[in-house]
């Protein structure tokens, strides 16, 4: 598992494609910026626009974003 730390870009697995897969669709939403991780491991995310995730989420369901960002 990945370690995440405050102002990393990340990407959040959809879990509705569990039930529902399909080959071509995207799996993955964001980028996110972390803004707060706990010892549990759970992690407040925010939007590029600095507007916060409704919730806390799993760092498992996350992965490092490594694509550039147009600016």
């Amino acid at each position: 598992m990945h370690t995440f730390k405050v102002n990393d870009l990340v990407l959040m697995y959809d879990s509705k494609f569990d039930k529902f897969p399909e080959k071509f669709r995207m799996h993955w939403l964001g980028p996110y910026v972390v803004k707060e991780v706990t010892d549990g491991g759970s992690v407040q995310l925010v939007n590029l626009n600095d507007e916060p995730f409704p919730r806390k989420v799993n760092g498992s369901h996350l992965k490092p974003y490594t694509g550039g960002l147009a600016i």
